[in-house]
């Protein structure tokens, strides 16, 4: 997560010429004119968040867009004189506002104290949404792999990666109406083992198998999604298909070393359970 100078989230709303001409090193651009459709770079609501634009009108614009999203904690800066008042940069940047999920920065961490090194490693990461997680693989080092149903998660996942200066490869897959032949069976998926596997927020219990046997010898399971206690606090997910029993994560991978095992809340209105695995290589 990218700061300036004296510790600020800032986000720069000026169109992209006039932020590239000069802006605050640390700084991040979302136009005002694209603040909705890219509300999802954006860091977690319970950060606060310092808006930019020379104008003070446009800067108040975008509080007042942010606020009807339900982010509260937002300040506004404007000025030529307050842009000019700390160290400044040209150009594009690639810094981000945005987080990963928690889980996935500790797992990075253990694999780096596992392999020494994660540059070049294969990653998936299932039901990549916008694609967050997957770029922070890859800015990482690994070479990633996006799956979602939706085409376009796919595109903001991709520009998600582009903006940040990487390359996060998608496909297009339904593993829950595609045949399974064709969803997770076929030959080639068979033959693509991948080092690290992750999946967040989303449930489909026939594709736990295919996931454990397609993390390679020594590689990782990195999971987190919703457990019952989730829907009597929060009401969703509804539906026990997208909600895990208690106890019932660890289960899907018998003889893992555990590396990582929890269940709660891990962050505003999300009760989850949460799994770092490594599968064993062959004695």
């Amino acid at each position: 997560m990218s700061r300036i100078s004296d510790g600020t989230l800032l986000l720069d709303v000026r169109p992209e010429t006039a932020f590239e001409a000069c802006h605050r090193v640390g700084a991040v651009n979302i136009p005002l004119e694209s603040l909705a459709e890219r509300i999802h770079e954006l860091p977690p609501r319970e950060k606060r968040l310092t808006v930019f634009d020379v104008c003070q009108t446009r800067a108040a614009w975008a509080r007042s867009r942010l606020r009807a999203r339900g982010r509260q904690k937002i300040d506004v800066v404007h000025g030529e004189a307050w842009l000019a008042g700390g160290p400044t940069a040209c150009g594009p940047a690639h810094d981000r506002l945005w987080e990963p999920h928690g889980l996935l920065i500790e797992a990075v961490e253990v694999a780096r104290e596992l392999w020494g090194a994660v540059e070049g490693r294969t990653a998936l990461d299932i039901a990549c949404g916008s694609g967050r997680d997957a770029t922070y693989l890859a800015l990482a080092g690994f070479s990633v792999t996006g799956w979602d149903v939706l085409p376009d998660a796919l595109d903001r996942c991709r520009q998600t990666a582009r903006r940040c200066g990487t390359l996060v490869r998608t496909e297009c897959r339904d593993v829950e109406r595609e045949p399974m032949s064709r969803a997770v069976s076929t030959s080639d998926m068979n033959a693509s083992q991948f080092d690290l596997i992750c999946c967040f927020n989303y449930l489909h219990r026939p594709l736990m198998a295919w996931i454990a046997q397609s993390v390679r010898p020594g590689g990782l399971v990195v999971y987190e999604t919703f457990v019952h206690p989730q829907r009597e606090m929060f009401g969703k997910p509804r539906r026990d298909a997208h909600l895990l029993k208690p106890g019932e994560l660890r289960g899907y991978f018998p003889g893992w070393d555990v590396l990582a095992c929890r269940e709660g809340l891990a962050g505003p209105r999300r009760h989850v359970a949460s799994l770092i695995a490594q599968k064993r290589s062959p004695q």
